[in-house]
């Protein structure tokens, strides 16, 4: 059963709250599911601490070397590496050096350079009381005037880019650092295939306010639901009726 007091054990966060927006279901998968990184975000988080906190890498990361195991040595380092790699992500040497050479891009951009330099901290974990329900989360880059956050992306252009971060609901997370720092929010877009482009753009205010009236929207839903017990519902949650299917919205025009 969610109560208040099991989410002020483990708050609502932009991940926790887009699963509910898809069902309650969702929701309750998401708190059962181990997580378990895909490759595009295990070098996401790479880039990360390379960028922003490169003293932590050894802490968070351990990079595998290539090792023979076929060879009575190889066994033996292969498994001082193992043991060594407890509790850390594991990155292959071929992953760092992409991340590595992605950094330096970035780097190389003096606007974007000077971007990163004005924050004052990162990876800053905060936690607020929003709507009535507990929330955390972790700033990327806090400057005085902005909020600074990482993005990766395998296609940077502002054709499409707009529709993916819609798509994978940045807004709610805009939304929520907007409201808990009162800063206006940069997003700064890695691309992490060639020609390796590397954007700086602002959040617009149309942007920032949708994602602060979605919270508003699923944050009055999930009390509803956490107040009813309705965790158990799926896709019917927000469906007003019976769920139909029609033609797709583009061959209607």
């Amino acid at each position: 059963m969610i109560t208040l007091e099991k989410l002020n054990e483990r708050p609502l966060s932009y991940s926790s709250l887009k699963e509910f927006s898809k069902s309650p279901a969702h929701y309750i998968e998401y708190l059962r599911k181990e997580f378990k990184p895909t490759p595009a975000m295990a070098l996401g988080s790479l880039v990360h601490c390379l960028l922003l906190q490169p003293n932590e890498l050894g802490k968070q990361f351990f990079v595998m070397p290539n090792i023979d195991k076929r060879t009575k040595e190889g066994k033996a380092k292969y498994e001082e590496a193992v043991e060594a790699s407890k509790g850390k992500q594991i990155v292959t040497e071929s992953d760092y050096e992409d991340a590595n050479n992605l950094v330096n891009k970035v780097l190389s951009e003096g606007h974007i350079a000077n971007a990163i330099q004005q924050c004052f901290r990162f990876e800053h974990e905060w936690k607020q009381e929003i709507y009535g329900l507990p929330f955390r989360g972790f700033f990327d880059g806090e400057a005085y005037d902005y909020i600074l956050e990482v993005k990766t992306a395998s296609d940077a252009n502002p054709k499409t880019i707009i529709n993916d971060f819609f798509n994978r609901s940045y807004h709610i997370q805009g939304g929520l650092y907007s409201m808990v720092s009162n800063k206006p929010v940069k997003y700064l877009i890695i691309e992490t295939t060639a020609p390796y482009n590397v954007v700086l753009a602002d959040a617009t205010e149309d942007y920032i306010q949708y994602g602060i009236k979605e919270v508003e929207r699923l944050s009055a839903s999930f009390l509803e639901c956490m107040n009813n017990h309705m965790f158990n519902m799926g896709y019917d949650y927000f469906t007003e009726g019976n769920m139909e299917i029609g033609l797709p919205s583009w061959l209607k025009r």
